[in-house]
């Protein structure tokens, strides 16, 4: 069979998605997370008397703890495949990613399982995020 056969074959089958409601439904959801964790923010500096830095920290926790449950008892797959990117891509899909491979290597070990494979997914976002930290100090100090 020739690629191009192949190519309309799948074509033929393969599910289209609606990409316009799919970016709605990702702005509306991140959006919505936005404004959840802007409302604890605002709870936790009223309430307990924190600076925003303080409380953006308790935030980060929340969100990674609630987002790692979540992939832990399968429910956060569901919920991205309805909110897209909208929910994968700040704190929580980090943590979302780190939990899964844990879970996937948790019969091998703690050692060559979990501690070998935690970052399979996860290492090139460190990485690359600590490499455009470099750079982007190197150009403060150029400029500054």
């Amino acid at each position: 069979m020739k690629l191009k056969e192949y190519e309309k074959i799948v074509d033929k089958y393969s599910k289209k998605e609606n990409k316009i409601k799919n970016i709605i439904i990702a702005f509306l959801s991140g959006g919505l997370l936005g404004l959840l964790g802007e409302g604890f923010v605002k709870f936790l500096e009223t309430a307990f008397y924190m600076g925003d830095k303080e409380a953006y920290m308790y935030l980060m926790i929340l969100l990674v703890i609630i987002s790692s449950i979540l992939t832990g008892f399968g429910i956060f797959d569901k919920i991205v495949s309805f909110c897209k990117c909208g929910l994968i891509i700040p704190t929580t899909g980090f943590s979302h990613a780190m939990t899964a491979a844990a879970m996937d290597h948790h019969s091998e070990g703690f050692i060559k399982g979990i501690g070998s494979n935690i970052f399979k997914l996860t290492g090139s976002v460190i990485l690359y995020g600590i490499v455009a930290a470099f750079f982007l100090a190197l150009l403060k100090g150029v400029i500054m």
